[in-house]
């Protein structure tokens, strides 16, 4: 079946921010008096594909450190706050320019799914100016990656099957999210696993070969 449109995950996919949101929870996490022990690249990696709100009830329940609902607005805002301003020096990810080309070539429509919140999303894209048909973040429906939700409200915005998509991240929740969802074309970006691709344009690659 004819390839209509593509959907891409944000953070760690299209834009290297994760050493960004590290930053911007540590100067948080400061201020309310701990510290984000982020060391641990895998348990890093599980929570990095998380909203904000789950991140840090996640990160506060292994830690021990309990949060009421007041401390966690706060927290939640002044992240976004601290994020933001660390975006102003923010590049895109290797090639993606080259995936925004070859959308534009072949008229695909575009879709972005993130579990960020809508504000820290604009900001990234607004930097990068990334252009796009559809962007569904964590503000926009009740559960996120890894469940399906996010994604057949992106392929419903689109006008597009599963079967004609290509789902594009860098977290098992992509992965999962993408395949809960009926996707087949996925492809994975930066996991120590023999289907994953180092880069964008290598994902590019293999796409031009098998479906154009």
């Amino acid at each position: 079946m004819k390839i209509k449109a593509i959907i891409s995950d944000l953070d760690g996919t299209l834009a290297d921010t994760e050493k960004l949101h590290i930053k911007a929870w540590n100067r948080v996490a400061n201020e309310y008096g701990f510290r984000l022990d982020l060391g641990d690249s895998n348990y890093y990696k599980e929570l990095f594909g998380l909203r904000d709100l789950d991140f840090v009830k996640a990160y506060a329940s292994k830690a021990g450190i309990k949060l009421d609902d007041e401390i966690l607005k706060e927290i939640l805002l002044r992240k976004s706050y601290e994020y933001k301003k660390l975006t102003m020096n923010l590049s895109p990810a290797k090639c993606v320019t080259n995936l925004m080309d070859f959308i534009k070539i072949h008229n695909l429509n575009f879709a972005i799914v993130t579990s960020s919140m809508k504000i820290d999303a604009f900001a990234v894209l607004s930097k990068l100016n990334i252009n796009y048909d559809v962007l569904i973040t964590s503000d926009d429906v009740n559960k996120v990656k890894p469940d399906q939700e996010p994604i057949l409200k992106a392929l419903n915005m689109l006008k597009v099957m599963p079967e004609e998509t290509i789902g594009i991240g860098d977290t098992i929740y992509d992965r999962e999210s993408y395949k809960k969802a009926g996707l087949e074309n996925i492809f994975i970006l930066n996991c120590n696993n023999l289907n994953c691709f180092e880069s964008i344009c290598d994902v590019i690659d293999v796409i031009k070969k098998k479906y154009f």
